[in-house]
């Protein structure tokens, strides 16, 4: 960023928009973050720069998204443009211009707004949202915080893909008497099929890796890796490439989010941090790797989300400074 910072002729958006390109960019280390700071501190009047540049790329996602959805636009090529792109001020600015601000889209800065993905899900919760939907008269889905669905269905089952997230599936017992058929409910993560006539349970997919808990009833797993059947209080944890064993668990971690809960049993901060991000806007940034290492024992109100930050500089000396647009740096 020392190019944006030394060139006195750059307005306060070119500025903004450099410091989002490069903080998003995968490349930004400690002396870029460094750098960030001094840039906020010194130039106080730059944080309603960097929310109004926010603004404007959010909105002009959202309507990429509608125009998209509009007119049959292919997306295909976008991945490569931007591999392809520069990273200098002007290109940014260009490109934007240009191609609508796709890639800002497709791939939206430290997550600060829905993806064209997001937007284009047939169900999906923001940062911090839950949401139910009914799938019939006996199926509900629970959405978790950033979740994202496709309803999937035929004459003999119902469900959704899940993209990623978050939810929660209750498949009641059938109303005694009546002699309605038993459509079971059917969950694709990955390259895992989930199906359960009668069950209430849990499946989360976040990076890469899918987790499904079974709460109640029973349901089976079909993966290229194999099958795995699950009954109450047991879990299974998979990638596209293989399937872990069976385990017995305490699945009140696990539902904890239902209850409005946040609960950390022996977790790595880390992971801590991760977990803050699901239910905070903006971004929490955990610059220092050996305090990640560390481990906590807590549960915490989500409506109370921020509170965990502030334990993390009194509990294990964290340094903490908030930035424009509820970025948060842990020290």
């Amino acid at each position: 960023m020392t190019n944006a910072e030394l060139d006195p002729a750059d307005d306060a958006h070119d500025t903004a928009s450099a410091w989002l390109l490069r903080l998003r960019s995968g490349e930004a280390g400690p002396a870029d973050v460094d750098a960030f700071e001094r840039w906020c501190a010194e130039h106080p009047g730059h944080a309603g720069r960097l929310r109004e540049t926010w603004s404007l790329l959010r909105t002009a996602a959202g309507e990429l998204a509608r125009d998209e959805r509009a007119g049959g636009v292919a997306w295909t090529g976008v991945a490569k443009r931007e591999r392809a792109m520069r990273t200098g001020r002007r290109a940014f600015i260009g490109f934007a211009v240009a191609a609508g601000a796709s890639w800002l889209a497709v791939r939206p800065p430290l997550g600060l707004w829905p993806s064209l993905g997001d937007l284009a899900a047939n169900y999906r919760t923001g940062t911090g949202e839950q949401r139910q939907i009914v799938l019939s008269s006996r199926v509900t889905v629970e959405m978790n915080t950033q979740t994202r669905l496709d309803m999937i269905g035929s004459q003999d089952a119902q469900g959704f893909e899940l993209v990623a997230g978050e939810t929660e599936i209750d498949a009641a017992a059938p109303v005694p008497g009546r002699a309605d058929p038993v459509r079971p409910v059917t969950v694709v993560a990955g390259r895992g099929r989930i199906d359960a006539a009668v069950a209430r349970f849990n499946v989360r997919r976040m990076d890469g890796q899918v987790c499904v808990t079974c709460m109640s009833g029973s349901l089976t797993l079909d993966h290229p890796g194999g099958r795995r059947t699950l009954v109450a209080a047991e879990q299974v944890v998979y990638d596209d490439r293989r399937v872990d064993p069976v385990t017995r668990v305490d699945t009140g971690p696990v539902t904890a989010w239902r209850r409005g809960v946040l609960v950390f049993n022996d977790v790595p901060l880390s992971d801590v941090v991760e977990q803050i991000n699901r239910y905070r806007p903006g971004k929490v940034i955990l610059r220092n790797a050996s305090l990640g290492e560390n481990r906590m024992q807590a549960q915490f109100p989500i409506a109370r989300v921020d509170s965990v930050i502030d334990l993390l500089g009194r509990l294990y000396g964290a340094h903490i400074t908030r930035l424009p647009g509820n970025i948060v740096l842990v020290t």
